[in-house]
């Protein structure tokens, strides 16, 4: 007798699932046969995002341990082991001068953004751990690499790029690869919202890239998901910018920038 042989669909989990890059990140994991679950704060649109794509929801609020640890728990009692881990969620902030920091503002984003990640990693990592085998993706950000007014947000996005490569040195030859995605100038929901308000540009971000436009959602989820597939199963400890050439282009401003392309 011939028994046919089941697989069950990989469980990953995305963190700030709710928004622009970790809403197209869900659509994105689904399409490619995962079972998905959504994890944000706001209640709401998680299970909206959810419905949309066939995934499950959480309130999950990463400036709390109990939050976190609840939730991974909730994941695997719902959809079974989770493989995949994309650390999406993050608090952001508008630019301005250091001596115009808000102090509170700081503790929240550092809370959420190197603490709440950091969280998401072990708790959701220790299950990968004790079957040896898994994949999380945080999410970094241009940010990172050169300064920014960006006082708070910029520095976690430093730290997370460290200890992404921390993790992927402890927890590789026990089968858990991380690795970070690091979007450029995104047009998100929220940095669209900001342009209405005036408080960007959307035009002086374009001018910065090498490709002349800014990056998708979609383009960020995309990376994200081939480093969480077992396509990208030799890469541990990696940054990948997703950033429209921002990163690329260097000292061009001082230069008279990127040249346009002619118009007719």
């Amino acid at each position: 007798m011939i028994v046919a042989e089941t697989t069950q669909a990989p469980v990953a989990a995305v963190t700030g699932g709710a928004g622009g890059i970790g809403e197209a990140t869900v659509k994105r994991l689904r399409d490619q046969g995962w079972q998905v679950a959504v994890l944000d704060l706001n209640a709401d649109l998680a299970r909206e995002v959810a419905e949309r794509h066939g995934a499950v929801a959480r309130e999950t609020d990463l400036g709390d341990a109990r939050s976190i640890e609840d939730a991974a728990r909730w994941v695997e009692s719902e959809l079974g082991p989770c493989q995949g881990l994309a650390a999406v969620a993050a608090h952001l902030e508008n630019p301005h001068m250091p001596e115009a920091q808000d102090y509170d503002e700081w503790e929240a984003i550092l809370r959420v953004n190197l603490t709440g990640t950091f969280r998401s990693m072990t708790e959701f990592g220790r299950g990968m751990l004790e079957r040896g085998s898994g994949s999380i993706v945080t999410i970094g950000s241009i940010t990172a690499f050169n300064s920014s007014p960006l006082q708070a947000y910029g520095p976690t996005k430093a730290a997370i790029l460290n200890m992404t490569r921390n993790f992927a040195v402890a927890w590789g030859r026990r089968g858990v690869r991380v690795n970070c995605v690091c979007p450029g100038p995104t047009r998100t929901p929220a940095v669209e919202a900001s342009y209405a308000r005036g408080e960007r540009d959307p035009q002086t971000m374009i001018d910065q890239t090498a490709l002349g436009r800014l990056v998708k959602p979609g383009q960020v989820a995309s990376a994200i998901a081939f480093l969480l597939s077992e396509d990208a199963g030799a890469i541990t400890g990696v940054e990948l910018p997703v950033d429209a050439g921002t990163s690329a282009t260097g000292l061009w401003g001082m230069y008279g920038g990127v040249a346009k392309l002619p118009t007719a």
